[in-house]
């Protein structure tokens, strides 16, 4: 595994999730939302920067995992947030 194709294939999963995230019209982070194009081209170059570095399975299971990590924790840091920005109640 060579850590430089892998530390920035996983800055560009998370940022990839965050932006597929914010694309969604239901999100809270944003007023106006992101494109989704933005976050499945990160998305996308995510897997291509591990592909080489880690194997096909192992570099598409590892892009998986950082995918669903990110987009299950954003509602729960955009809860978090909103609860912190309207005084704690």
């Amino acid at each position: 595994m060579n850590p430089w194709w892998v530390v920035p294939a996983m800055a560009f999963g998370v940022l990839g999730a965050w932006g597929l995230y914010l694309a969604s019209p239901q999100q809270q982070w944003r007023a106006a939302p992101v494109r989704a194009w933005f976050g499945a081209g990160c998305a996308l170059l995510s897997l291509a920067l591990l592909w080489p570095a880690l194997g096909a399975a192992a570099a598409v299971a590892m892009w998986l995992t950082v995918l669903m990590l990110v987009a299950t924790l954003a509602p729960f840091l955009g809860a978090w947030r909103a609860r912190r920005r309207g005084g704690g109640r």
